[in-house]
């Protein structure tokens, strides 16, 4: 199978069609439509037994209009930046307000601000994001600043980019596909921080902000699911997949339009080897994931009748650096079968197991269904620099690397689904429970705001 994830394929064309000429896919957007139409397509094309779309709504269609600020003191000067994804619009008019240093936004930042932040915009300082641990420290601290934000009647949020050189990024702390709480925008790291040495000299900075987004009722989005059956028990399956939406400043190159061509050249890979497994494989594209996993949600509330029969599910968003090894969202019993059953998978690099778990993939609703995920591990290469930003394009994405990422997928979906016995068995809702404990995800959970939702059962597996 590695061999033929590395010669001639259709890869690298099919990725270039998906970013070049469809270009960035937000939810619910015409582009998003486009890719699910050409995913259906390029499916068929890798010889896939079956496949089809799987339709849900989104509560709300959002695009962004023409955001811009105009300083009005103590000097004029271009200040950069963009509408953080799902943002409501300012009102009709814009804004007109004095901006507030409020720091990292913790506490103290608010506290310092007192009742002047009221009717304010605040400033929100960040640290630059090199790491995926710096990553996730950012998904985990957005939602009390904004909920603190939104106790202090603030008018809007300018977060501080963590990227440098005016690079600017679509950011987001939505979770079920509903509007942010208030305007929020990102703003070019160095503009922002022009306005902080205005502001710790004691000069008042006021600011006119308008930012007039499309927002609409609910719209329809599309999973593309396809299969290769399995020999003996085709009822069995083993999931690959990846998301195909993506924000709109960039191509979704590295995220996750990547990912999505090689799930489908993985499928080629499988059916051109001409072995078929033990148990299916479904290859699914998944939109939404950048509202707060809408489509792998959707997903798992539509296969509720065959969750027990999911032997895994390995879902990769991370871009095209050097994939380590996998980790498998807490299952310590599925451990030494999936080392086993990945043996073949060592020479490639392939034997970082880990247990962490966390809310920021599609796996987290696999996660809370009892299901075992397989996370790749992966080295950051350049996806944090250029992560939701205008330069996510396809000159970013080595392709060789691409191609044996799609040959440690192929081979990584075939070698469990085609085990004598399954690698793991579905968590009961107390073990799910124990889980959310030792991992830590229930606490994430609570600070991003999800936990109300697996107490009131709307997400993860019923008692």
């Amino acid at each position: 199978m590695l061999r033929s994830a590395l010669g001639p394929s259709p890869l690298e064309e099919n990725l270039r069609y998906l970013t070049d000429t469809i270009g960035g896919r937000v939810t619910g957007s015409p582009e998003e439509d486009r890719a699910v139409s050409w995913a259906v397509e390029a499916f068929r094309h890798a010889g896939v037994d079956e496949v089809h779309t799987e339709k849900f709504m989104v509560p709300v269609g959002w695009s962004e209009g023409h955001t811009h600020v105009d300083v009005l003191s103590p000097a004029a000067f271009p200040v950069r930046l963009a509408s953080a994804g799902w943002s409501p619009p300012t009102p009709e008019g814009g804004i007109t307000a004095d901006v507030l240093d409020v720091g990292m936004g913790d506490d103290a930042g608010f506290a310092k601000a007192g009742a002047a932040a009221n009717g304010a915009i605040v400033l929100v300082h960040t640290n630059p994001v090199v790491t995926w641990s710096e990553l996730s420290e950012e998904y985990k601290t957005d939602a009390e600043v904004i909920s603190r934000a939104v106790k202090a009647g603030v008018a809007a949020i300018f977060w501080m980019s963590t990227r440098p050189h005016l690079l600017l990024y679509r950011r987001s702390e939505i979770f079920d596909g509903h509007l942010e709480a208030l305007p929020q925008a990102v703003v070019a790291r160095e503009d922002a921080q022009r306005m902080a040495r205005f502001l710790a000299s004691g000069q008042n900075v006021r600011v006119h902000f308008d930012m007039p987004n499309h927002v609409s009722g609910p719209v329809e989005s599309e999973n593309v699911v396809a299969e290769i059956r399995g020999r003996d028990k085709p009822d069995d399956y083993v999931l690959l997949g990846a998301h195909l939406d993506s924000w709109d400043l960039g191509t979704g190159a590295l995220d996750d339009g990547c990912e999505a061509a090689m799930v489908i050249d993985a499928a080629r890979v499988v059916h051109s080897s001409g072995s078929v497994p033990r148990r299916s494989i479904r290859f699914v594209l998944f939109t939404g994931e950048e509202q707060g996993m809408l489509g792998s949600w959707a997903y798992v509330n539509a296969h509720q009748d065959e969750l027990d029969r999911i032997g895994a599910a390995i879902l990769y968003d991370g871009g095209t650096g050097a994939v380590t090894g996998y980790s498998l969202g807490g299952r310590k019993d599925a451990l030494a079968s999936v080392r086993e059953a990945l043996e073949p998978l060592v020479p490639l690099g392939v034997k970082d197991f880990t247990l962490d778990a966390s809310i920021d993939t599609d796996r987290f609703d696999f996660i809370l269904e009892g299901i075992l995920t397989l996370d790749p591990n992966q080295e950051p290469a350049n996806y944090m620099l250029n992560y939701r930003a205008p330069s996510d394009t396809f000159d970013k994405v080595d392709i060789p690397a691409l191609k044996k990422q799609a040959g440690i997928a192929a081979i990584t979906a075939y070698a469990l689904a085609d085990a004598a016995d399954p690698v793991a068995t579905r968590q009961t809702r107390p073990e799910i429970e124990e889980l959310l404990k030792d991992t830590g995800l229930g606490k994430e959970m609570k600070i991003e705001g999800f936990w109300p939702a697996w107490e009131n059962g709307t997400r993860g597996r019923q008692p």
